[in-house]
C-alpha cells in the first residue's frame, strides 16, 4: 500500500477524478430526491440505460467532459471548474487546516473587493478563514 501525504494527494489526478465523481453522484441523488424519480425514471429522463444510471450512482464510470456537463445540466446545476495553480491550492488547503479548530465566538470576516470593504458573517463562529487578500483597498481613507 502506498501512503501519500495530503500535498501528494492534492496533486493526484485520481483524487480529482474521484472528487468529481462523488459530486456528480451527490447531484444525481439530490435531483432524484427533489423530483421524486427512481433509478428507472432517471434513466428515462436522461435517455440512458438503467445500467448506466447504476454505474453513475456506484461511481463506476469515467465520463467524457462533454457527458459530465450534459449530466450536470440535466440535474439543473451548472458545473463550475476553476483552474488554480497547484502550489496555491496546496498552500490554501494547509492554511485552512491550520486554522480549522480556532474558536472565535461572534467572529466576522472582512473581505476586500474592488476597493470597498465587504463584511460577511461566518455561519460557523468557531472557524477562521485564512486571509485571501492582504492588499489595502483602493479607496481607503
Amino acid at each position: 500500500m502506498i501512503i501519500m501525504d495530503r500535498k501528494e494527494v492534492l496533486k493526484s489526478p485520481e483524487y480529482w477524478t474521484a472528487k468529481t465523481q462523488i459530486e456528480l453522484y451527490n447531484q444525481a441523488e439530490s435531483f432524484m430526491k427533489e423530483t421524486g424519480r427512481n433509478k428507472t425514471q432517471l434513466a428515462e429522463y436522461l435517455g440512458v440505460s438503467k445500467g448506466y444510471v447504476s454505474q453513475l450512482l456506484n461511481g463506476d464510470y469515467d465520463h467524457r467532459l462533454s457527458k459530465f456537463f450534459e449530466l450536470s445540466l440535466a440535474f439543473g446545476v451548472i458545473p463550475q471548474i476553476d483552474f488554480i495553480p497547484v502550489g496555491k491550492y496546496v498552500s490554501d488547503d494547509a492554511c485552512s487546516k491550520q486554522f480549522k479548530n480556532i474558536a472565535l465566538p461572534n467572529a466576522n470576516f472582512v473581505e476586500w473587493n474592488d476597493g470597498e470593504i465587504h463584511v460577511s458573517y461566518s455561519m460557523k463562529s468557531n472557524e477562521i478563514m485564512c486571509p485571501v487578500n492582504t492588499d489595502t483597498p483602493k479607496n481607503a481613507a
